[in-house]
């Protein structure tokens, strides 16, 4: 049985971070579109999506390892942890980046609310969101 994070023999890097976007962006959208229609705070989305990315990790994990243990679970979840913490890092060091957008984003947002065009509100929230 293949690992978890094995890439099939015929997929390059390219073409692993090709998918990986397109899924990501159709996961984004489904997940965010919930959220409005519930009326869920970011934050609080924010919480269940990281909850829901560590019960499918240990899912992946048991599903995917030819022997599953308690320890290898233990190892394979302290490699998640390293990769989240590598993942915050990299978001910190975009930090400037983000905020620049995401003030542009509200200071539009403020312009065109002014207009009255919620639709163009509603897509520079979502811009700041991804």
């Amino acid at each position: 049985m293949a690992e978890w994070d094995d890439l099939p023999d015929d997929e390059n890097e390219d073409g692993y971070e090709e998918a990986y976007e397109t899924h990501r962006s159709g996961l984004y959208d489904m997940i965010v579109a919930y959220a409005d229609e519930h009326e869920l705070g970011d934050g609080f989305l924010a919480d269940i999506v990281a909850d829901l990315g560590l019960s499918l990790r240990m899912v992946a994990y048991a599903a995917e390892t030819e022997k599953p243990s308690i320890g290898g679970l233990r190892l394979d979840l302290d490699r998640f942890v390293r990769e989240l913490g590598d993942s915050v890092r990299e978001a910190k060091k975009q930090a400037p980046d983000f905020i620049a957008e995401a003030k542009a984003a509200r200071e539009e947002e403020g312009a065109e609310g002014e207009e009255g065009d919620d639709e163009a509100d509603t897509e520079a929230v979502d811009d700041t969101r991804q």
